[in-house]
């Protein structure tokens, strides 16, 4: 073989390998999904009859990732954030900021007064993620 193939082969396994370990790097720490929906939670081994809504936040990465708020983003753009979950019965509190482990999730109940009067529809939850921002799931399912 002669040079030019041998260096021009070389080149491009090291471009190959470099690619696939800043594909590796970049998806090796927190994977973070969110949800939202309505629910009535279960506390104490009883279902409750009160409608709340939730946002639920799935970590699928290998890497602990820290929730810090959780909020909605209304159809007129207006996104009010939440530091703290209310004082709501029958719902066990998840408080804030909240360490989120690789392959486990966590919900944040709270009422409807967070749409401000706006319909649900075309509503979006979000979580805000210590050190890489907002994490936006698709609209509530109404």
């Amino acid at each position: 073989m002669s040079t030019p193939v041998i260096a021009s082969t070389a080149l491009v396994l090291s471009v190959a390998s470099l690619s696939w370990q800043a594909w590796s790097w970049w998806w090796s720490g927190p994977i973070i999904k969110v949800t939202g929906a309505a629910d009535s939670p279960i506390f104490e081994g009883q279902q409750s009859d009160l409608g709340y809504h939730y946002i639920e936040a799935v970590n699928t990465g290998r890497a602990a990732a820290t929730i810090e708020a959780f909020g909605v983003i209304l159809p007129s753009g207006l996104k009010p954030v939440r530091h703290k979950q209310d004082d709501l019965d029958a719902v066990e509190p998840c408080t804030l900021p909240y360490r989120l482990e690789p392959h486990s999730s966590a919900r944040w109940y709270f009422t409807t007064q967070i749409f401000q009067g706006e319909e649900v529809t075309g509503t979006r939850p979000f979580v805000v993620v210590a050190g890489k921002g907002e994490r936006e799931g698709k609209e509530f399912p109404y």
